[in-house]
């Protein structure tokens, strides 16, 4: 009877271990999103992209913690995608939000608490393979045109853009980011996403032009590139993007 109880209290403990440490891989994080609005622009839409902001600023570091401990993959080719879709599936709360004029841009700003644990990545990961069966099944014209959807989710759009040129689709991809900037003129990950796709084209000069503007929108890792990357097949950058 006395080990039968022993047993019972052994297990309790295992049990109670794995709970901790299941909590303890839960990761709550405060970060700030925002937008830089158009005249006439959509608060709606700017307040989506600077949500968008924000929750890949928390992905990217519980992504970079999750991924040391092996709980998910280290991703490669498709991070950027997978990341982004994450944003649909964290808990997010805003806890504020304003519309506020910074010289002469007018700034949308969030600041929220998530919480993201490994099953968020998983959840993403189905969604991406189901997206791309989908996208298999369109017609020559559509893939060709890349239509843009009026609805406003960040998290699918970009990472569709990701998957695109994940596959290699190189200049299909290139037409969607077009499309994509059109609809959020503003958004600094468009023009990230075009200087790959202008860098595995041997398109220098546009993949200058693109880290420019998305420097010029904030994305201080653009800025980086843009100082860093002095010469790239005998194309002299310069820092004129960030003078």
């Amino acid at each position: 009877m006395r080990s039968l109880t022993m047993m019972v209290l052994l297990i309790l403990l295992l049990l109670q271990g794995i709970a901790s440490t299941a909590e303890e891989d839960i990761f709550e994080i405060e970060t700030e999103g925002s937008y830089q609005m158009d005249p006439g622009s959509s608060v709606d839409r700017a307040k989506k992209i600077a949500l968008f902001t924000a929750q890949m600023k928390a992905v990217d570091i519980a992504g970079r913690f999750l991924s040391r401990k092996s709980l998910i993959k280290t991703y490669e080719l498709s991070k950027d995608e997978i990341y982004s879709l994450v944003t649909n599936e964290i808990q997010t709360d805003i806890l504020a939000d304003k519309r506020e004029t910074v010289g002469n841009a007018s700034m949308y700003r969030v600041y929220i608490k998530t919480r993201i644990q490994a099953s968020d990545f998983i959840k993403a990961e189905i969604e991406a393979s189901t997206l791309e069966k989908l996208e298999l099944k369109e017609s020559y014209q559509a893939e060709m045109e890349q239509p843009i959807s009026a609805g406003i989710d960040p998290g699918r759009e970009i990472a569709k853009a990701y998957r695109l040129l994940r596959e290699k689709k190189w200049r299909i991809a290139l037409i969607y980011l077009d499309h994509l900037q059109q609809k959020y003129p503003n958004w600094d990950r468009i023009y990230v996403a075009k200087a790959v796709a202008y860098y595995i084209l041997n398109e220098p000069a546009f993949m200058e032009k693109a880290l420019g503007e998305s420097c010029r929108l904030g994305n201080n890792a653009a800025c980086d590139d843009v100082k860093n990357i002095k010469k790239l097949h005998e194309y002299d950058f310069g820092i004129s993007a960030i003078d």
